[in-house]
């Protein structure tokens, strides 16, 4: 699989690359600034009790991630006058069975790796799950297909920033795609950075999101794709905000909830371990399907 831009035989100005990525950072700052004031001037999904702690407040927050897809469709246009669709693979198109076969892996794997841990005594005496007492059934219900269909929207709105323009751009500005996977992972991951928050953990969680950049971009590239990577993203914070969440953090659509503090030692090795276990699954996917770790074409020639 070669990248979109090099079969064009373009090479992307850096300035132009970072004159992109700042016209869609605007776009998602300016657009969650207006959405935040709609909804601090509105008692029906005000943020004074947090953020996403009912479905409707929650709803609000996801769609603070629509601007993004109009920053991606202006910098594609106006700066690289190149169609947006370019973004999502050789063909152009996304592949819609890649995309729910990712989905429905991380949702089963999600919640099948939650619920066990849930029987592992060492596990289950640090974090433990309680339902939900204010979330009715009936409102998880009614909530659910508009929330999973926003979180799409939320999922497919970063995968088109870093696994589609920020990896597709800088690979044509370097001879090694491995520059173009880290950059990108290394944004994703600093923008994840929250010490208020998560304290001390912050790194680590910052340092999981990294890695689960990178290995996105490794799927990307290694499918010709980024449907997979939509899929396996959406699938993630589905588990994460309609089944097990976090207590206070974008819990009004999580079925059960943990209380576990997220500055917390238990919190810091949840997310080392949860590191090695997506390093250790991709590299099983990696292997059995493609006989190899890091996608196996070869790097550009240098001009």
């Amino acid at each position: 699989m070669r990248s979109i831009f090099l079969q064009a035989g373009q090479e992307i100005q850096t300035r132009k690359i970072a004159l992109g990525f700042f016209i869609i950072s605007v776009f998602y700052i300016i657009g969650s600034f207006a959405i935040g004031l709609v909804c601090s001037s509105t008692s029906i999904c005000s943020f004074s009790n947090g953020l996403g702690r009912t479905p409707l407040n929650l709803l609000f927050v996801l769609f603070t991630f629509v601007p993004i897809w109009i920053g991606v469709w202006i910098a594609m246009k106006f700066i690289h006058h190149l169609p947006m669709k370019m973004l999502l693979g050789s063909s152009s198109k996304l592949d819609s069975q890649l995309l729910l076969k990712g989905f429905l892996a991380m949702l089963f794997l999600g919640i099948g790796i939650e619920t066990i841990l849930q029987f592992i005594p060492a596990v289950s005496k640090y974090i433990y799950y309680e339902s939900n007492k204010v979330l009715f059934l009936s409102d998880w219900i009614k909530w659910f297909l508009p929330v999973i269909l926003f979180i799409f929207v939320q999922s497919a709105a970063e995968e088109l920033v870093f696994r589609g323009y920020l990896l597709q751009t800088i690979w044509t500005k370097s001879t090694s795609y491995l520059y173009a996977v880290i950059c990108p992972s290394l944004i994703f991951g600093l923008l994840h950075f929250d010490s208020q928050s998560y304290g001390i953990n912050a790194w680590y969680y910052c340092f999981n999101t990294f890695v689960v950049g990178c290995l996105l971009c490794l799927v990307t590239l290694h499918t010709g794709n980024i449907a997979l990577a939509f899929g396996l993203h959406w699938g993630g914070n589905t588990v994460s905000l309609v089944f097990f969440g976090i207590h206070g953090n974008l819990d009004g659509m999580a079925l059960w909830l943990t209380y576990l503090d997220p500055q917390s030692e238990a919190m810091g090795v949840a997310l080392i371990i949860s590191t090695i276990f997506i390093i250790l699954f991709y590299s099983l996917w990696a292997l059995f399907y493609f006989g190899s770790f890091l996608p196996t074409f070869g790097v550009k020639e240098t001009k």
